[in-house]
């Protein structure tokens, strides 16, 4: 029996999902038209068109970029700490004569506004336990690490680690001739000790460049290195507390890096999730929240 229909509204795709208890997933239909694509009076017909025959079957909310200031009708930023009760109280509706509703997003401020996040937060309180305290580590475009305690999401940061890597590989001269990543675990390796021993990074993304004229590394390899290097940062950051359960939710390939890096720098329970699954069950508990 469906519950909930589920909507993961995020810049580049569109996920929909039928969900039973606790948030299960019965069935899912994806769509490439993400936010980011669309004006904000048509993501009604985008929704009516992937997932029509499934919206009267039970109410509708969505999390992600349909809520932001470019999205569908911008909802509100609840402030951390934030639990499933509190961002359920301050859903919004983007219409007035349908039971859809869109997931607020989620600030930091810790002397004015530090950090927002829109649908990462859903994804966390999906993964932890209303009375569990662990960190999330979300890959990405724009990665985030989100640390959440008793249920609730206590703060967060945003790396631009996606797009520098990116930036780096497209539009520099170190980046020149630079090969595809994923084939050279040796050079990430080095790329994310060096990062974790050592906090210039700028420093070190000339040293791809020495060690590409040294013949240390080839253009795959300076790929890796690039990546490793990125990545390191972000731990060589927030590698503060080891001991805590760490859950990692993105792409395949992406999420394996990540869980690589995470061992190398000494956490103990790292463990990967489907972004779905996390998405899913947030969702289903923020509903179960409403007042």
């Amino acid at each position: 029996m469906t519950e909930l229909i589920g909507v993961d509204w995020g810049t580049s795709n569109l996920r929909v999902m039928r969900l039973g208890a606790e948030g299960q997933v019965l069935d899912r239909r994806v769509d490439p038209r993400g936010a980011g694509r669309l004006s904000a009076d048509s993501f009604a017909g985008v929704l009516d068109e992937v997932a029509g025959d499934w919206l009267g079957e039970a109410p509708v909310l969505i999390a992600g970029m349909a809520g932001s200031r470019q999205g569908w009708i911008e909802a509100p930023y609840v402030f951390c700490p934030a639990n499933a009760a509190g961002l359920a109280a301050q859903l919004a509706r983007p219409v007035a004569d349908r039971d859809i509703r869109i997931v607020p997003g989620v600030a930091l401020i810790p002397n004015g506004l530090g950090d927002v996040m829109r649908g990462e937060e859903t994804q966390a309180l999906g993964l932890f336990e209303p009375g569990e305290t662990g960190l999330m580590v979300a890959p990405g475009t724009h990665c985030k690490w989100i640390h959440v305690e008793g249920g609730a999401i206590t703060g967060f940061r945003t790396f631009l680690t996606g797009e520098l890597f990116a930036a780096v590989r497209e539009a520099t001269l170190i980046g020149r001739g630079m090969g595809q990543p994923g084939g050279h675990d040796a050079a990430f390796d080095d790329g994310v000790r060096l990062a974790l021993s050592d906090p210039a990074v700028t420093a070190h993304l000339f040293n791809i460049r020495v060690r590409s004229l040294a013949g240390q590394l080839d253009p795959d390899g300076a790929a890796d290195f690039l990546s490793g290097l990125l990545i390191g940062a972000e731990l060589a950051a927030e590698a503060t507390d080891r001991a805590s359960p760490v859950r990692v939710v993105g792409e395949e390939q992406v999420a394996a890096r990540y869980e690589r890096a995470l061992a190398l720098a000494g956490f103990a329970q790292v463990s990967r999730v489907s972004g779905e699954v996390a998405v899913a069950r947030g969702l289903y508990r923020i509903w179960k929240a409403l007042p």
